[in-house]
């Protein structure tokens, strides 16, 4: 994947966050694109650590994924996208 399809993956994964925070529909969409950047930005990829670096490569994914939706929702939307984030990032031995 080049540059420029991961930058497109994730502002497209900002955008369903911000749709998602704003009106409360599509919840299942956003977690799938959430999902998605996860997989494309490679925090799914195992290492030496196991399981525990997956979980902080996850976190850390999801957490550039709050910096890109914080410039448009209020304090409680961005709050409600935290909390998702948090679980789709903790959610990964589906």
């Amino acid at each position: 994947m080049t540059d420029s399809e991961y930058i497109k993956t994730r502002k497209a994964t900002a955008d369903a966050l911000i749709n998602w925070a704003k009106t409360g529909i599509r919840q299942f969409a956003m977690r799938e694109a959430v999902n998605d950047y996860l997989e494309v930005s490679g925090a799914n990829r195992s290492s030496i650590s196991g399981e525990e670096a997956i979980l902080a490569h996850r976190k850390i994914a999801a957490n550039r994924l709050a910096i890109d939706c914080i410039y448009v929702l209020s304090k409680e939307e961005l709050s409600k996208v935290d909390r998702e984030l948090e679980w789709i990032a903790s959610d990964f031995l589906m």
